[in-house]
């Protein structure tokens, strides 16, 4: 979101305009969350089953690339240095998009500690449950979620400034009270700031 959150007025009043509106989705995002809480939640279990299947190709093919005997260590350190060509033929092998793979150099950091010897190997059963259920399991959650909601009550942030206005604070009574020459060029305080500058030195402060 792009915003001006300063309390002085906007040096350049050309986005205006684009801060408001952005102001605005700000507000509507935050006030919908609790809609959006469940397929949020869903969300995220298909990143983590992705990122588990991806975890799984990748180990299984550094431990099927390890040496039985000799020069452990150092087919180990090759490995770990040519894992960016590593995902790539996973890519291709298995088709996955490359979004779905840990960052590389994260990953390489977390592989010094392990030794690879010990890795499982690939179970296809369980890619096979995986990917079975990111086909139709999770779009049958999807359209429970969309039913469900449909058939509740709206729901939304309350309390606070979110109470009685469906715009946020950001809009209430817009031109009026602090929103007062809200499309104006010049500071709307200037105006009026010299006799108040004046009644302010006269309490000796």
């Amino acid at each position: 979101y792009i915003g001006s959150f300063w309390a002085q007025p906007l040096q350049n009043t050309d986005n205006r305009r684009l801060f408001e509106a952005e102001a605005q989705d700000l507000f509507r995002d935050i006030q919908s969350l609790p809609q959006k809480a469940a397929v949020r939640k869903l969300n995220d279990l298909i990143k983590r089953a992705r990122l588990a299947k991806v975890h799984a190709y990748i180990i299984s093919h550094l431990k099927k690339e390890m040496p039985s005997v000799f020069g452990k260590e150092n087919k180990k350190r090759e490995l770990i240095s040519r894992l960016p060509e590593i995902y790539l033929q996973l890519q291709r092998e298995y088709q996955i998009s490359a979004g779905d793979f840990p960052e590389v150099k994260a990953m390489q950091e977390q592989l010094e500690n392990y030794d690879f010897t010990r890795f499982h190997s690939l179970k296809p059963k369980l890619i096979e449950a995986v990917d079975n259920m990111l086909s139709s399991k999770i779009s049958s959650l999807m359209n429970l979620i969309s039913q469900e909601e449909s058939s509740m009550p709206t729901q939304l942030v309350q309390g606070g400034a979110f109470d009685g206005t469906t715009e946020g604070p950001f809009n209430q009574g817009y031109g009026e009270g602090a929103k007062e020459g809200a499309d104006e060029e010049e500071w709307v305080v200037a105006k009026d700031k010299p006799v108040y500058d004046e009644l302010f030195y006269t309490l000796s402060p």
